[in-house]
């Protein structure tokens, strides 16, 4: 893990020091006029009821090494940024839940999101953020190369992330701005905003911020909800005053999962429910209780002991045989 900060970057030696790469292999991608030919491009459907039909791409490194690059210029730029509160996503001890906290019992909330937000910034953005934050010129351009993918920060680097919260510091700081004159509090949790107080700023001033900064609005507009109906910040229900819970859906639905699997166990229940994968559905199944537990542990702790309890009665599975074999 490196603690080199972006100020004591003064060459391109000391950028493969501080990542543990090769120059030679940092030149080579930052100047290469196919960038993308180093990574598989991967399609993957959106969740949503609002968003079938569409698909996030995201590029996965060939090679381990440029995984590993990305990853350190990501610690670096967090070793050398403070990012406000209002920033609630890709931070250490900030999630969904930290950013819902924010909006608890709000009179009304207003929504907005950024249409294709990482493929809308470019490597000049990337490239004045940097210095913004204080890095030499000659340096940002190198690092600005490297970061972005033939000219555009791309959805699946481990340092795109970091980045974009980079790039939108001038912009959050005019939201901040906005809210302050409504008398409302904002945050922002990757491409989704947050206004939330008694009252909220109109689409249009929201949309001219993101178009002074280079950004869209998803669908063009705005959507508001009010206290008294269904209230969601980042997938969580905030009408409760003290704590942000999990919405009424995902809890039914693993409610109903936990019943089944405690009935059937593990096998027998992906058989019934025709599940083509039954390691893939239990992993889902782990990370959702996880993430439940996260925010309703004492309702999701007896969830999670009966999972536990049938992941270890199952039999073991079948290995898939290879192709060899056939």
């Amino acid at each position: 893990m490196t603690t080199a900060k972006l100020k004591d970057l003064k060459s391109l030696d000391d950028i493969a020091r501080a990542c543990g790469i090769e120059r030679d292999f940092i030149e080579h991608y930052s100047n290469s006029p196919n960038q993308k030919s180093f990574f598989n491009v991967l399609k993957l459907p959106k969740r949503g009821q609002r968003r079938n039909g569409e698909y996030r791409v995201v590029f996965e490194a060939h090679e381990q090494r440029l995984a590993a690059f990305h990853r350190s210029l990501s610690m670096i730029m967090t070793n050398s940024a403070i990012f406000g509160e209002h920033v609630q996503g890709f931070l250490k001890k900030r999630s969904t839940r930290t950013n819902a906290e924010k909006h608890l019992a709000a009179n009304v909330l207003l929504h907005a999101d950024i249409k294709g937000f990482f493929d809308a910034i470019t490597t000049e953005q990337v490239k004045v953020a940097l210095v913004a934050e204080g890095t030499a010129v000659p340096i940002a351009n190198v690092l600005s190369k490297a970061c972005t993918i033939d000219g555009r920060l791309r959805q699946g680097t481990r340092c795109s992330p970091t980045i974009a919260n980079l790039v939108c510091f001038n912009m959050d700081q005019s939201f901040l701005r906005l809210a302050r004159s409504h008398s409302c509090v904002y945050t922002r949790y990757a491409d989704n905003l947050t206004f939330s107080g008694d009252q909220a700023p109109s689409d249009d001033s929201v949309k001219e911020i993101l178009e002074s900064c280079g950004f869209k609005l998803r669908d063009d507009q705005c959507y508001r909800q009010y206290r008294g109906r269904s209230q969601y910040v980042t997938g969580l229900t905030i009408t409760d005053p003290n704590r942000p819970r999990l919405p009424k859906r995902l809890k039914c639905r693993l409610r109903l999962v936990m019943y089944y699997i405690k009935k059937h166990g593990l096998a027998d229940h992906w058989e019934r429910v025709g599940a083509d994968d039954a390691i893939r559905e239990e992993s889902w199944l782990s990370g959702m209780l996880k993430y439940a537990g996260s925010i309703e542990p004492q309702l999701v702790s007896q969830w999670q002991h009966i999972f536990e309890e049938a992941l270890s009665s199952r039999d073991p599975y079948e290995p898939i045989p290879d192709c060899d074999d056939f």
